[in-house]
């Protein structure tokens, strides 16, 4: 079986369909992954054939615009460039490597195009979802800021909120340029785009766990969890030297990063850097982009670009980051505990179920400053029920390989086996 698989989003997004390809080829499936330029070395190194979708300078105009961490504006950038000249020209590049009767395409939840080739081919096809806050439920709502819909509230109230929000804010976003191309295409218009058409009637695959976020009644029909992917590149190495030295010198420090896509830190690290001066904790800062670093870290503070958290969280005393579902996942993992700055997207309804796990805490924005950072840390790292939470959750780990399962799950669904 020929297996397609979009990757649309920062590494958070292509990580672990990066490492679905890996495991499918190692199945013995013939796999090709479609993503950013920006992602080529990592899909290479994975030894999965890659195609470009878009240049590196179109993922760092993305990135170096700093609505796209707006909580608002975040989203609506995304979705306007859904829908620009690059749908077209992803529905071309995947179109041009279908075989008929012998593709299966794969897509994350941005993945517009194949569900359009799905549907004016006839193409199997699984949209692949990396966090909860994706379904808009009105069972159990996603938090998303600036949208209250506590788990009390009438289901029928909160499903005609859905409805309002989709006819009101979400559709006029993408539903003129959308239904354009799909006219061209021969096909009908869509309405409630987030709510309904964005998931596979074939299969819908949610890689996260049951006790992290229990599928709803108003789920789509044929979705399935089966935990989080954890791939990060790492599953055999160990530490780099400099920062096996830095842990032997320094013990239990603080892990700080603000996301991988992230290029608008400078408030972040200048607070963690105080924070950690405060408690008088030695501290790790990754970023890609120092140029967000203060100018220089005090002693016992280092900087690393990258160091896969799979090696790195379990010598770590906290994390303090941005509630990206794959950093949140790596954490519950290792049994670190949790200091969460939500920005955008899932990030706010992913913090707030690490807030209920009872393995961390969640600051906004406004009020990311030294002493609170510093107040809560204290808090967290002196609760002894937060210490045995995270051990306890941990337990759910072992000997687990979600992604073999995920895989296994597209193998039965669509007869690959």
């Amino acid at each position: 079986m020929t297996i397609l698989i979009l990757a649309i989003g920062s590494y958070g997004d292509v990580l672990p369909l990066v490492g679905m390809a890996r495991q499918l080829q190692q199945r013995g499936h013939t796999v090709t992954m479609f993503t950013s330029a920006h992602f080529k070395e990592l899909v290479h190194k994975a030894g999965v054939t890659f195609v470009a979708m878009g240049t590196a300078d179109d993922y760092d105009a993305m990135a170096n615009n700093p609505a796209l961490w707006h909580p608002h504006k975040g989203w609506r950038l995304i979705m306007k460039r859904l829908v620009s000249s690059a749908l077209e020209e992803t529905y071309a590049l995947l179109k041009s490597k279908i075989i008929p009767g012998h593709t299966l395409m794969v897509s994350s939840t941005l993945g517009f195009a194949a569900r359009l080739l799905q549907e004016t081919h006839h193409i199997p096809h699984a949209t692949v979802h990396f966090s909860p806050g994706v379904f808009h439920s009105a069972h159990q709502a996603p938090k998303i800021p600036g949208l209250p819909l506590p788990d009390w509230l009438p289901v029928a109230f909160k499903h005609r909120m859905w409805k309002f929000l989709d006819h009101t804010i979400i559709d006029p976003l993408m539903k003129p340029q959308l239904n354009r191309f799909r006219q061209q295409l021969g096909l009908p218009p869509v309405s409630r785009i987030f709510h309904d058409w964005l998931h596979s009637p074939d299969l819908v695959l949610g890689l996260f766990p049951e006790w992290f976020a229990a599928p709803q009644p108003d789920w789509p029909p044929g979705t399935h969890v089966t935990g989080f992917p954890l791939y990060d590149e790492a599953p055999d190495r160990v530490l780099p030297e400099t920062v096996q030295r830095f842990l032997d010198a320094h013990p239990k420090p603080l892990i700080y990063t603000p996301g991988s896509a992230n290029k608008h830190g400078q408030s972040f690290f200048k607070e963690a850097a105080k924070a950690s001066q405060k408690l008088g904790r030695p501290a790790i800062f990754l970023t890609r982009y120092p140029e967000q670093l203060p100018p220089s870290l005090p002693k016992g503070m280092t900087h690393f670009s990258y160091v896969p958290l799979s090696q790195l969280l379990p010598h770590a005393a906290a994390l303090i980051h941005h509630g990206g579902i794959g950093t949140c996942s790596q954490a519950l993992r290792a049994g670190t505990p949790q200091v969460i700055q939500p920005l955008a997207f899932d990030q706010f309804d992913n913090a707030a179920r690490i807030q209920k796990l009872g393995v961390g805490t969640m600051i906004p924005k406004r009020r990311f400053h030294a002493s609170t950072i510093a107040g809560r840390l204290e808090g967290l790292l002196g609760d002894a029920h937060v210490n045995t939470q995270c051990r306890s959750l941990q337990n759910h780990f072992l000997g687990k390989n979600h992604l073999g399962e995920s895989c296994h799950l597209l193998e039965t669904t669509f007869g690959m086996g």
